[in-house]
């Protein structure tokens, strides 16, 4: 690093303490904890994006590249002066980063709103970015060279540096930000399903805690994913021990079997009606938002026992349809009284 000029020595006295976190492959990632110096930033006020806002920006995209940047984060200057704030102590000396480190409470909206600010002509209209993964989409392939070009310039105008071993250009069928996306919709990634599949039983709530986080992230892709995994979600609750019993090991299983099975669901078209089936009972409540009678997500919330009796005779109406066209809808909204 300090032959690259991502870090220089210091002389300042302040320091953060140095680890060494292990990846894959027995190798380890360098780190910095920042939690002193964390605590003492102001914190920004950026959004990161949210990934299922991004998915619905791509109905009717049939071809797909997608880039990563080479140590993204590092490709940004810390500003003059500030760099004795990141510096950290080695058995080889002190030193300090010249450039934004990863552990910096600010360095992801810093980064986001940095990749936005170069690619906004196109951002949403054939590019999507989420932190250093940038997707690019086009309904032809000669829109799509088009457009992986006009990427490519505005990010060499920025001196944005791409990593060449982790690109993938104009493909029909692309795995991100832990999804398959095609013509065809958005599907799971066949990766993270095989994790799920080969996790072994949570002996712990930490581990529970770990598994239902990764599981959750594909929730919408399983109709009734509330009331199958209600008994696991019952033993994080506070209070609660920690005894995994058969109707956990079959909820357990369930689940696994149900994101091994989950559909492709279809992509949003905001120009035309949506339709939602709703379905409840005395446990759940859920619905199914579908277009042209292809599902484009399933939702469901288990009820609480103070839930269950609001209503009554509202959650005994099931398989009720709504549809509504969100341009009429919206219409309606910004009409004056």
């Amino acid at each position: 690093m300090l032959e690259n000029g991502i870090i220089q020595h210091s002389s300042n006295p302040f320091s953060s303490l140095v680890l060494l976190v292990k990846k894959k492959y027995e190798s380890y990632r360098f780190c910095v904890d920042y939690r002193h110096l964390n605590a003492l930033t102001q914190k920004g006020k950026y959004l990161v994006p949210i990934i299922d806002e991004f998915l619905d920006e791509l109905a009717y995209a049939s071809w797909f590249s997608s880039l990563d940047l080479t140590a993204g984060f590092h490709q940004i200057l810390l500003q003059q002066g500030e760099e004795y704030k990141t510096a950290f102590q080695t058995h080889g000396g002190h030193y300090e980063f010249r450039v934004m480190a990863f552990g910096l409470t600010g360095a992801p909206n810093t980064f986001q709103n940095a990749m936005n600010s170069s690619l906004a002509p196109l951002l949403r209209k054939c590019v999507l970015v989420f932190f250093d993964d940038i997707l690019v989409y086009s309904r032809t392939y000669e829109d799509h060279i088009m457009h992986l070009r006009l990427v490519l310039e505005l990010l060499a105008k920025d001196h944005w540096k791409v990593k060449l071993s982790k690109r993938s250009f104009a493909q029909r069928s692309i795995a991100y930000l832990g999804h398959v996306i095609s013509a065809q919709g958005v599907g799971t990634d066949p990766n993270k399903i095989s994790a799920i599949v080969n996790w072994p039983t949570p002996t712990n709530v930490k581990e529970l805690r770990s598994f239902l986080g990764l599981a959750g992230y594909y929730r919408k892709f399983v109709r009734h994913f509330a009331i199958i995994s209600k008994p696991l979600t019952n033993l994080l609750k506070k209070h609660c021990l920690f005894v995994w019993t058969a109707d956990h090991e079959d909820a357990f299983q369930t689940l696994k079997s149900a994101l091994c099975q989950a559909p492709v669901l279809a992509l949003p078209d905001f120009s035309k009606q949506f339709c939602i089936e709703t379905d409840a009972s005395d446990i759940e409540v859920g619905a199914i938002l579908l277009q042209d009678g292809h599902p484009l997500a399933y939702i469901s919330k288990p009820l609480g026992p103070r839930t269950k009796n609001i209503w009554p005779s509202s959650l005994l109406w099931n398989n009720g349809t709504l549809i509504c066209s969100l341009l009429s809808l919206s219409s309606l909204l910004t009409k004056e009284a």
